[in-house]
């Protein structure tokens, strides 16, 4: 079976660090629309562009590998109660995560449920190196895969928003990603999938959802939880829901839309009102739901 992403292993990464990079140069110079393939190592530095977002996360990878090797392994835990990690370290596992995937899972399924157990415990196992987890733990389990099904749909919807770039199915045939060149097999799959009339009937309903929500935020892949845990560190007091509200729907001092502003206008409006004698105040849900 096809996998996303060449596997590659590093007994010592110490001693490797120059062929993971250079791993990482070829990768991102397939991805960017370079020439060479992953294995061709006759490109030049020259060629090298901005940072791609995956080479920045494989980077990342590479820096945590780093820290283990001096610190040890990090442990990861999820509160009761809880459904994501709360930790300093918590962004930095999402995104071990998403490049564990990437490496790992195969190009030909077309849902989370195709996807064998063997490739989901490869990549927990890769987890495995870098932190100290309890897969016991039903939340760290939840949390992990769903993590995991997240990192898949984006690879699907960048293959996607490639097939469409192209008006004719035929031309876009001819021109997979940089990322599937050479896996025409795979490419020609997925092809016929986007066209076919299942696939048609389902971006038309996903379009219609996506269109029904009010609003997106701009906390980028960190959880509402995780950027309340940071601001209360940071200001060294708690930090209330209204407040999160703002924080995670704000980009560059203004809010992502006037309706995510009209919500925080009322949710201020709401905290504000007087209390009737004898009533007790809204709760934080209640103002923020």
């Amino acid at each position: 079976m096809s996998i996303v992403i060449m596997s590659y292993r590093r007994p010592n990464f110490m001693e490797t660090d120059d062929m993971f990079l250079q791993f990482e140069d070829d990768l991102d110079n397939n991805i960017a629309g370079g020439s060479s393939s992953v294995g061709d190592n006759t490109g030049s530095s020259s060629q090298q562009t901005t940072p791609t977002p995956r080479r920045r996360a494989q980077s990342r990878l590479l820096e945590l590998e780093r820290h283990v090797a001096i610190n040890g392994r990090i442990p990861m835990t999820i509160a009761p109660g809880a459904e994501k990690p709360i930790s300093p370290h918590a962004v930095r596992f999402s995104q071990a995560i998403g490049v564990c995937v990437r490496k790992t899972f195969p190009v030909r399924c077309l849902k989370w449920t195709d996807v064998g157990r063997e490739y989901i415990e490869v990549v927990k196992g890769d987890l495995q190196r870098f932190f100290v987890l309890d897969f016991n733990d039903q939340a760290m389990n939840r949390f992990v895969e769903h993590q995991m099904l997240t990192t898949f749909k984006e690879f699907r919807a960048d293959c996607h928003k490639h097939f469409k770039k192209y008006s004719d199915p035929e031309e876009a045939r001819a021109n997979p990603p940089n990322a599937l060149v050479g896996r025409d097999e795979d490419w020609h799959f997925l092809c016929d999938h986007y066209i076919s009339r299942a696939f048609q009937e389902q971006s038309r309903t996903n379009k219609a959802a996506r269109q029904k929500q009010p609003y997106n935020h701009s906390s980028g892949s960190k959880s509402f939880l995780q950027r309340q845990y940071e601001l209360a560190e940071r200001r060294g007091q708690p930090v209330d829901r209204v407040e999160l509200f703002r924080e995670t729907h704000v980009r560059a001092g203004t809010f992502v839309s006037q309706a995510a502003e009209d919500a925080h206008n009322q949710m201020l409006e709401l905290q504000s009102q007087p209390i009737p004698e004898g009533s007790q105040p809204l709760s934080e849900d209640e103002i923020c739901d």
